[in-house]
C-alpha cells in the first residue's frame, strides 16, 4: 500500500507515501469527483421533482373537485327554528315554502294502576292478555304466580318490536306498569283485552277509565302529525317528513310551529374550493418559477434552468386558464385574475356577483353541461383537470421524470464504484511497484556502499 514506501530515488524522498497519495487524489479529483457532482445534481433533481409531482397532485384536487357536477347541487337550508328544522340533499330542486300550524305527532302511553311492589302478582289464575297495536295482535299469558315484573318482561319478549313495557315507581309501595309505542302516529294506539275474562286483577282488568278510575289508563293519546306546506294541510304519523319533497326532510320540533323555508345553491362550497385553487396554483407556480429560474447576473441558477419538459408545466396550465369558452366565457368574469408577475388572484365579490345571476351558466363552464340534443360540451375544469391527469398519473409525465432520474442515480452510482474501483487497482499496483523497486534501490545502495568501502580501503594502503 502507499503508506509502506518510505523512500525512492536512493534516499531523495522524490517518490513517497505523500506523492503517491496526492497522485490518486488528484485522479479522484479528475475521474470519480465528476460522479459525484453529477450524483448529487440527481438527488436534488429527484427531490424537486418529487415536490412538484405533490404540488401538481394539490393543484389537481381542486381542480377535480371544480369540474365535478356534484359540487354545484350542494344545498343551503334558511329559516329553520327551534319548531321547524328541514335538511335538504344535493340536487334537490331550489325552492321556497313555507311551514305552519305544526301539530307533533304523539306515542300511546298506558299506565296500570298502583302495585305494592314489583314482585306483586297480577292475578288470582291462569289467562292471557291480547295487546293490540298497528294491526296486530300480541298475546302474552299469565298465570297467578305471575309477578308486575314478570308480566312486563314477557310484554317486552312477545310485543317489544313495537311496545315498550316498563316499571314506574311513584311513590312508597307504588309501582305502575307504563306501556309505551315505539313509533308515533293513530296506528299506534295501544289496545288490551283479557281474552279469557276476568283472572286478571282489577288493577289491569278493566281499561275503560271512565267506569273504573283504578283500571289502566290513557296517559298519552297516539296521534299524528299535522301541518299545513304553503297553506295546504298534511297529515302524517311520524315527527319526521321526508316524502313530502324529493330530497328534502322536514322535521317538526314544537307544536304551533311555524318558519319559511329557503333551500338555495351552496356557494360557499364552490368559492371555497376556487381560494383553494388559487392557493395551491400559485404554490406550484412559484416552485417552478424558482426551480427553472436563470439569472446569470445574480449567479441564481434553477435546478431545471434550460428544461424545456419543466418549464412547458407552467406554460400549459396557464394557458387554459387564461383561455375562453367558444360562448365568450372566461375565469376572468368570475374573479379569477392573473398579476403582471404571474400570481393568481380571486376576487370573491365578483364571483358572487357571477354567481347569483346565472349559476346554470356558471356550472356549464365550470363543470360541463349536455344540449337538447343530448352533446356534452366539457368545462374548463375539465379539461384542466385531464391536462393535469397527463402529468400525475401513474403514466404520466411526473412519473417518467422520477422513473428516469432514479435510473439515472443508480447508472450514476455504478459508475462511480467502477471509477473508485479502477483507481483503488491502479494504484495499489503501483505502490506495489514502488515497494519493488524501493527493496532493489536499497539493495544496489548496499552492494554501492561494499564496493566504496574496498576502493576506500584500497586507496588508503597506497
Amino acid at each position: 500500500m502507499a503508506g509502506t514506501v518510505s523512500s525512492l530515488g536512493i534516499g531523495s524522498n522524490v517518490l513517497t507515501a505523500d506523492v503517491i497519495d496526492k497522485l490518486k487524489a488528484a485522479d479522484t479529483a479528475n475521474i470519480v469527483t465528476p460522479i459525484d457532482n453529477k450524483i448529487t445534481l440527481q438527488s436534488q433533481k429527484g427531490s424537486a421533482l418529487d415536490l412538484l409531482s405533490s404540488l401538481l397532485g394539490s393543484f389537481k384536487s381542486s381542480v377535480s373537485s371544480l369540474s365535478d357536477d356534484t359540487l354545484y347541487q350542494k344545498r343551503t337550508v334558511s329559516g329553520n327554528t327551534d319548531a321547524v328544522s328541514v335538511s335538504a340533499l344535493s340536487g334537490s330542486a331550489i325552492q321556497s315554502f313555507s311551514i305552519t300550524d305544526t301539530v307533533m305527532a304523539k306515542k300511546s302511553i298506558l299506565e296500570s294502576g298502583s302495585f305494592s311492589s314489583t314482585t306483586a302478582t297480577v292475578s288470582s289464575g291462569a289467562g292471557t292478555m291480547s295487546l293490540g297495536i298497528d294491526g296486530e295482535t300480541f298475546n302474552i299469558d299469565y298465570t297467578g304466580s305471575t309477578t308486575l315484573t314478570d308480566l312486563k318482561e314477557a310484554i317486552n319478549t312477545k310485543a317489544g318490536a313495537k311496545v315498550t313495557a316498563s316499571i314506574l315507581q311513584t311513590g312508597a309501595n307504588e309501582y305502575h306498569l307504563v306501556l309505551t309505542s315505539k313509533a308515533t302516529g293513530v296506528n299506534q294506539a295501544i289496545t288490551l283485552s283479557d281474552s279469557v275474562g276476568g283472572t286478571l286483577k282489577n288493577e289491569l282488568k278493566t281499561y275503560d277509565v271512565s267506569t273504573n278510575p283504578t283500571g289502566v289508563q290513557s296517559i298519552q293519546t297516539a296521534s299524528d302529525a299535522s301541518f299545513k306546506y304553503n297553506g295546504i294541510s298534511i297529515t302524517r304519523a311520524s315527527n319526521s317528513v321526508s316524502d313530502l319533497i324529493i330530497g328534502v326532510s322536514i322535521n317538526l320540533l314544537q307544536d304551533a310551529g311555524s318558519t319559511n323555508i329557503s333551500i338555495s345553491q351552496n356557494t360557499t362550497a364552490i368559492s371555497d374550493e376556487m381560494s383553494n385553487l388559487v392557493t395551491s396554483y400559485n404554490t406550484l407556480t412559484k416552485q417552478l418559477d424558482e426551480m427553472t429560474l436563470a439569472d446569470l447576473d445574480n449567479g441564481k441558477v434553477g435546478i431545471f434552468n434550460g428544461d424545456n419538459t419543466i418549464k412547458s408545466i407552467k406554460r400549459e396550465i396557464t394557458k387554459m386558464l387564461t383561455s375562453m369558452s367558444s360562448d365568450g366565457n372566461s375565469l376572468a368574469q368570475y374573479g379569477i385574475g392573473l398579476s403582471e408577475n404571474g400570481t393568481m388572484t380571486f376576487t370573491k365579490s365578483e364571483f358572487d356577483t357571477k354567481m347569483s345571476s346565472d349559476a346554470t351558466g356558471l356550472e356549464a363552464f365550470f363543470s360541463g353541461s349536455t344540449s337538447e340534443s343530448g352533446e356534452y360540451t366539457e368545462g374548463i375544469f375539465g379539461n384542466i383537470d385531464t391536462l393535469l391527469d397527463s402529468y400525475t398519473s401513474s403514466s404520466g409525465l411526473m412519473s417518467t421524470l422520477l422513473d428516469g432520474s432514479k435510473t439515472e442515480t443508480k447508472a450514476l452510482k455504478d459508475e462511480r464504484t467502477r471509477a473508485a474501483s479502477l483507481l483503488t487497482a491502479r494504484y495499489d499496483t503501483m505502490t506495489a511497484r514502488f515497494a519493488m523497486y524501493d527493496s532493489i534501490i536499497s539493495k544496489l545502495n548496499s552492494q554501492f556502499s561494499a564496493v566504496q568501502m574496498q576502493i576506500d580501503a584500497m586507496a588508503n594502503s597506497n
